[in-house]
């Protein structure tokens, strides 16, 4: 699934845009909705999205100003405007794609197939791709154990215990794993939760099924509580 939000000072444009990502509900969620460029930077760090799709003429600041905000962001932006001239400038600010309003299907269609293949949710195995320094890992999901922050880099464990230094940082791990199967229980730590084999709640740790032991942070107890609960009633 796609996690997208929205930042357009438009009412009547994020309508719009709405209307046509809920025609692929069944490749999309929207997480959010911003009408104001303020809100979108106060809480778009603690979001988890794959994809912004950003409008380039809003009062105040433009998408270009936006994204200089946000320099160290973990989603692709696609830009959408009425206006085509802006369609090279958005390509040279590294935008992964653009769409001129109104948005037409067929085009959404074409951006929402671009992102799921960098996601790499088309793989016929199921498989994420994993970048390193000097390698690229296909991986099945269900083969991580963990996965552990380092600075800008994350180590992804297996179940057999295999150490992989990715490229990326936790954030973007987090938003291309399953989100019914992997939880964030600490800023420093992404957990299989089909590998826990115990939760110690007086030490608010968790225990794998390798015999690791992770933190479990207290900010995120309750909401790891009710998300394992909901895990184990769908039988993963």
């Amino acid at each position: 699934m796609i996690r997208v939000a929205i930042l357009d000072d438009e009412p009547k444009s994020i309508r719009s845009l709405v209307y046509e990502l809920e025609k692929f509900s069944n490749q999309v969620t929207i997480v959010a909705q911003y009408g104001q460029v303020e809100e979108a930077l106060l809480h778009l760090k603690d979001e988890k999205v794959d994809c912004l799709f950003l409008d380039i003429e809003m009062p105040g600041m433009d998408g270009f100003g936006f994204l200089e905000k946000l320099a160290q962001r973990t989603f692709e932006v696609v830009f959408v405007t009425a206006y085509s001239e802006y369609a090279i400038q958005a390509i040279r600010e590294r935008a992964f794609d653009y769409l001129l309003k109104p948005v037409d299907g067929e085009d959404l269609d074409r951006v929402l197939k671009k992102l799921k293949t960098k996601k790499g949710l088309e793989s016929e195995s199921g498989k994420v791709l994993l970048n390193t320094d000097q390698e690229l890992h296909l991986i099945d999901p269900g083969e991580i154990s963990f996965c552990e922050s380092e600075g800008s880099y994350s180590w992804v464990i297996s179940k057999s215990g295999t150490r992989i230094l990715v490229s990326k940082n936790l954030k973007h791990l987090e938003s291309i794993l399953p989100d019914q199967q992997f939880f964030r229980i600490h800023h420093s730590y992404l957990v299989n939760v089909q590998r826990i084999n115990l939760l110690d709640k007086t030490h608010s740790n968790v225990i794998l099924d390798s015999g690791e032991i992770l933190p479990l942070s207290r900010l995120r107890k309750k909401r790891f509580l009710e998300t394992l609960k909901s895990t184990l009633k769908k039988g993963l």
